[in-house]
């Protein structure tokens, strides 16, 4: 191969690199957690809320990552926060425990609602463009329910071995 070739391939490879890492954060900025429809109705408007826990509960069935075996999935999310869902041939698969959804406004006035999981060490993980992000903590509260306290910075969830990002998840899922 010719210098000027090999030279080409390397700038190209990097610029795959460098545009990659100018990726946009995967929530807006007035993002909030909430557990359902009820506590959203306090900060959005009551039909906007039912509508992004539908989408939230649909993404949630399409992102979660699955899992054949339960240990499995907790060796990713964590002991106790795997749960089994059907199919509909009547087998069944493991995914993370959905804990609620962030919800939000996007630039253009776009509404933006995803499904927010217990991953391990009790952070709340979301999923967006196929990579895992932590968006911050689940605690509990006298009342028993999670008590949410954001990230104060949404970082992509890394993980060892082949396929360093969370990207991995899907990988090792049956369904």
């Amino acid at each position: 191969m010719r210098k000027s070739r090999s030279i080409r391939l390397v700038l190209l490879g990097s610029a795959g690199i460098a545009l990659a890492a100018c990726g946009e954060d995967p929530l807006p900025p007035d993002a909030k957690f909430f557990t359902d429809t009820n506590e959203c109705s306090a900060a959005f408007p009551t039909e906007a809320c039912q509508q992004a826990t539908a989408e939230a509960q649909k993404a949630a069935e399409t992102e979660a990552p699955r899992f054949s075996r339960k240990e499995q999935c907790e060796a990713e999310f964590g002991v106790g926060n795997c749960e089994t869902r059907q199919t509909a041939g009547g087998g069944s698969y493991f995914m993370p425990l959905l804990m609620g959804y962030m919800m939000g406004n996007m630039m253009g006035g776009n509404r933006f609602a995803a499904p927010v999981f217990r991953g391990p060490n009790n952070t709340a993980v979301l999923p967006n463009r196929g990579q895992m992000f932590n968006v911050g903590r689940f605690g509990a509260t006298a009342a028993g329910r999670p008590a949410f306290q954001p990230a104060s910075q949404v970082t992509a969830v890394s993980r060892g071995g082949f396929g360093s990002t969370a990207q991995a998840y899907r990988s090792g899922s049956g369904s």
